[in-house]
């Protein structure tokens, strides 16, 4: 005759934040005997924490006889009382002693996100038992499900400590929050309605208060150091209009125009030399600058009287041999420039390009062909673009 096993009582341990204890019927008679490892003494704690779900349970035939001896149980987890495929499985051969036994289940964490699930049990291979049991939340683990509110009334108490021992950048975070809404979801919202702040953030060790990262690569687009500087992946742009220029060479006529930009011509020909004289901020958000760029707007009247070179010096503190400030070029150009529209061109720091506290004045120096004196160029202007990230 075919036996037919019944699942008098099952209980789960709280493994998981949101898994919880299920009893079917009564437990009986003696405690169930201890629960096999799974995985070798070696396992961690993390391994054991995330891993397993410790169960018992009492089998018995029929006519309500407890079982003895070995038998294979198969769990399986769903997210459905009925149908469905399971999300997880584990089975493992027990010594059922009057029908008690104890054992510990494998399944991933992220399955325990505060829906609803359910267990299903086999025996030696038989048809899973029905119905399946439903997983409760363990009462203080309720607070935690998708929803819950955790709240705190008592002064100088927090409402929440997150802790973790562990290390490996993000893979040992202490607490991770994620929106995988692709829309408009946001992944954390702080808000405080008193006279305090917000947020805050304390590092006590030697690393950055704060790190934030993009979406076109995984690299940090944004860090607060430790000592409060700022440096971001984000460029700062200056622009200095054209009517600043200085002639270098005498003998320039220019016409200044409302609009910032100039035309200017000499009465003889041969190389002129015109320059830019700016100043930057050397230090921005406490994070030293650096000259990534320089774009110079321009047009030509006849390409016979065209820019030939361009130069970049910076001034050093550093006393010159002869006395006075010494400097350095950044930039030594030959390109022509002989578009008769309006256009722009960027030249880009070779050497040099950082400033410090100290270092803050450059100059943007330009050589003309002039080949006709009736020939004129119209300048807009320069702007520098000044990156403060050291790691780009």
């Amino acid at each position: 005759m075919k036996k037919i096993l019944r699942l008098i009582t099952i209980l789960l341990a709280a493994a998981f934040l949101l898994s919880a204890g299920i009893q079917f019927g009564q437990a009986q008679g003696d405690e169930p005997p201890p629960a096999e490892p799974l995985e070798s003494e070696d396992s961690t704690i993390q391994e054991a924490m995330y891993s397993f779900i410790p169960i018992q349970g009492r089998l018995t035939d029929a006519s309500g006889n407890p079982l003895n001896g070995d038998h294979n149980l198969l769990f399986r987890f769903y997210d459905t009382p009925t149908g469905g495929s399971p999300l997880c499985a584990s089975s493992q051969t027990v010594t059922l002693q009057n029908g008690l036994f104890s054992m510990n289940p494998s399944c991933g964490q992220l399955y325990f996100d505060g829906r609803q699930l359910y267990l299903g049990v086999a025996v030696d291979g038989g048809s899973e038992m029905t119905p399946r049991l439903r997983i409760y939340a363990v009462p203080y683990a309720l607070s935690l499900k998708p929803g819950a509110v955790i709240s705190n009334t008592t002064n100088n108490q927090h409402g929440l400590d997150v802790k973790s021992l562990a290390g490996g950048g993000a893979a040992g975070v202490a607490l991770w929050v994620e929106n995988t809404n692709t829309g408009s979801g946001i992944a954390a919202w702080v808000r405080a309605a008193g006279s305090d702040a917000s947020l805050v953030i304390e590092n006590s060790g030697s690393g950055e208060l704060l790190k934030a990262f993009g979406g076109d690569g995984g690299e940090d687009e944004l860090r607060i150091s430790n000592n409060g500087s700022l440096q971001t992946k984000a460029d700062t742009y200056l622009f200095v209009p054209a009517s600043e220029i200085r002639p270098i060479t005498p003998g320039a006529i220019i016409n200044y125009y409302p609009s910032g930009d100039i035309s200017l011509q000499y009465g003889t020909n041969g190389y002129k030399t015109v320059m830019f004289a700016i100043e930057l901020p050397a230090v921005l958000y406490g994070q030293p600058v650096k000259i990534e760029e320089v774009t110079i707007y321009y047009d030509v009247s006849n390409s016979a009287t065209f820019i030939t070179q361009t130069e970049v010096y910076k001034q050093l503190i550093t006393p010159h041999m002869g006395g006075g400030p010494q400097s350095v070029y950044l930039v030594d150009d030959y390109t022509d420039r002989k578009s008769t529209t309006y256009t722009f061109y960027s030249v880009t720091p070779v050497a040099y390009e950082w400033l410090d506290s100290q270092e803050g004045f450059i100059s943007v120096a330009l050589i003309i062909d002039v080949t006709n004196t009736t020939h004129y160029i119209d300048l807009g202007g320069v702007r520098v673009r000044l990156g403060h990230h050291p790691l780009y």
